[in-house]
């Protein structure tokens, strides 16, 4: 089967690129063809399909004394016709069976969906957050605050609210994004089938008004086999991600001024950066330490040496994948009862969970894994069976081609 792989990054920025790479790496394995698409970066992985990416395009640099200037790219993140040009090409030379589409909006942006319909070609869409209903894409206003005002058709709100990047412009050219795609109906007309990773932003879509059996809720991927389960750990536990209020950073350090013993290893950057530090040393928190952004083994080699993890995100959280590598190293999750956390959370078989901005919650969930430590290698081994049984390469395989084979009935019915 030749896959066409749509997504506007062809490297590393999230979860979102990393469930790419995977799922290319597994269909791959077993046989299949993957073409990419995707916007020219110069930290894209190498491909033989690059000289087809749309050009390079950054929507955050609007700074231009020319307002003719200002609107050509405000025009741009909303109806792509560059990218469109470039997906035209490379359709006439692979002619691909069907579209995996992921996120294609301000870069690439909704544009396409039609030129692949325009061409006769299955579109699956994997859904990577809440942009559908939420221009701001996180359920979030400005404040950081959990919002669900615009709910996929009230998109002024963003504009109120100044939710986009705390800025009346920028929100308002999503609010015009949104509301022009919703007229045009680029996503219910041209997508035949919506993948959810989670259940509840599988329920947040169906409440924009798409049917329900066009949308089929299936978690992420990752070679469990790469994360060996680890037997022993250290008198630490860690939070992996980035460093922003929405993911409940700030929030921790009010959590360990309740945690009795043990260390807390921050690890990853974000704009909250160098604030952490200096209320780490205000408040004399000795038992947190910033290590700053971590990858490959050496995050592997921390990740093994930790007792358990904690996500305490503020935000209504898809499915992290953090937890899918902390569960599949054998390593309890602590995590906020928020988004799709909840759905790879078994309270108190393979973690436990706690109530969103509740200190003292968190820490007494904290404190007594810290106190029963004897439950961790049991609850570490429920985790590392969940992760085979739910994330494995060959579960998601067979689903992922079911629903492929959904995707291309609904295209082309009987």
């Amino acid at each position: 089967m030749k896959i066409l792989m749509v997504h506007k990054f062809h490297y590393i920025e999230g979860g979102a690129e990393r469930y790419v790479f995977n799922l290319t790496d597994l269909l791959k394995a077993k046989g299949h063809q993957v073409i990419p698409f995707s916007m020219q970066h110069p930290r894209n992985f190498a491909s033989e399909y690059s000289d087809y990416f749309a050009d390079y395009f950054n929507p955050n640099q609007f700074q231009s004394k020319s307002p003719v200037t200002i609107l050509k790219k405000a025009a741009r993140v909303i109806y792509n016709r560059a990218a469109q040009r470039q997906l035209e090409e490379l359709i006439k030379k692979t002619k691909p069976d069907i579209a995996h589409v992921h996120s294609v909006y301000h870069h690439l942006s909704p544009a396409v969906l039609g030129t692949l319909k325009a061409y006769n070609i299955p579109i699956i869409l994997t859904l990577h957050d809440f942009k559908l209903v939420c221009p701001n894409i996180v359920l979030l206003d400005n404040k950081n605050r959990v919002c669900q005002l615009c709910k996929g058709r009230h998109f002024w709100h963003v504009f109120l609210k100044k939710c986009f990047r705390n800025s009346y412009a920028a929100s308002l050219l999503v609010w015009w994004e949104a509301s022009i795609h919703k007229y045009l109906k680029s996503y219910i007309r041209n997508v035949d089938l919506f993948h959810s990773p989670s259940f509840f932003l599988a329920s947040k879509i169906v409440e924009l008004g798409l049917p329900k059996k066009r949308v089929k809720v299936l978690p992420y991927t990752l070679d469990v086999r790469r994360f060996s389960p680890a037997t022993s750990h250290s008198d630490y536990f860690v939070y992996i991600g980035r460093l922003s209020v929405e993911k409940g950073v700030l929030f921790l350090l009010d959590v360990m001024q309740h945690v009795g013993n043990g260390k807390l290893y921050i690890i990853g950057t974000g704009p909250l950066e160098e604030e952490l530090r200096t209320l780490v040393h205000k408040r004399n928190l000795h038992n947190v330490s910033l290590l700053g952004y971590k990858s490959g083994d050496e995050l592997k080699k921390l990740l093994s040496g930790a007792r358990f993890m904690v996500l305490p995100s503020l935000c209504h959280d898809n499915s992290p994948l953090a937890i899918y590598e902390a569960l599949s190293m054998g390593k309890p999750v602590i995590g906020s009862r928020m988004g799709g956390i909840p759905e790879l959370i078994e309270d108190e078989e393979n973690g436990y969970i706690f109530e969103p901005g509740d200190a003292i919650d968190c820490a007494d969930k904290i404190n007594h894994l810290q106190e029963n430590q004897q439950l961790i290698p049991l609850l570490g081994m429920n985790a590392r069976k969940k992760a085979e049984r739910q994330f494995g390469f060959d579960h998601h395989y067979q689903s992922i081609l079911r629903l492929y084979e959904e995707t291309t009935r609904r295209a082309n019915p009987a």
